[in-house]
């Protein structure tokens, strides 16, 4: 656990330090994680109870989501890894500008990929970005998904400097 009191639907708080550094891990510097909130209040006013969004740097949770938790760090691995998608979409946010997701968010977005290790990291769509970083980080905690190539192939594309340790 953090220490932290558990985040009250409507409010927001930082990263925990075990969050931090679950993100450090993937991330290295290439995410700047002292700005970023957890917000446990919609994005905007109909955001489905079970979608989580991260559209302006922040990450939001319906009140009532069954997703949220107080310290994704202690979380199970599915959980993490959800955690570990948002942040891309926060990292998408800090290189293309706050307004980036938003516009380039649509209803027909794909979160599967057709892997091409020529293929560019920034060829991807959004959702196939979180969803390439997010498979990194569940074959480097040892569960692979059976949708997702090699961790060693896989981690080759993501542009982080975390993810040099998720090659060993």
């Amino acid at each position: 656990m953090s220490g932290l009191p558990a985040l009250r639907p409507g409010g927001e708080r930082p990263l925990t330090p075990g969050e931090f550094d679950l993100a450090r891990g993937v991330f290295g510097e290439a995410l700047d994680l002292a700005p970023v909130r957890i917000r446990r209040r919609r994005f905007f006013p109909f955001q489905p109870r079970g979608t989580v969004m991260a559209p302006m740097g922040h990450i939001h949770f319906h009140p009532t989501s069954e997703a949220y938790c107080d310290d994704f760090s202690t979380a199970p691995l599915g959980d993490q890894g959800l955690l570990i998608h948002e942040l891309v979409h926060v990292w998408q946010s800090q290189q293309h500008g706050r307004f980036y997701l938003p516009l380039m968010r649509h209803p027909f977005c794909r979160y599967s990929y057709s892997f091409d290790a020529a293929r560019p990291f920034t060829a991807y769509g959004i959702e196939q970005q979180a969803e390439l970083v997010r498979h990194a980080f569940l074959a480097a905690q040892g569960a692979p998904s059976p949708l997702a190539p090699p961790l060693a192939v896989l981690a080759n594309v993501l542009p982080f400097g975390g993810v040099a340790e998720m090659r060993a």
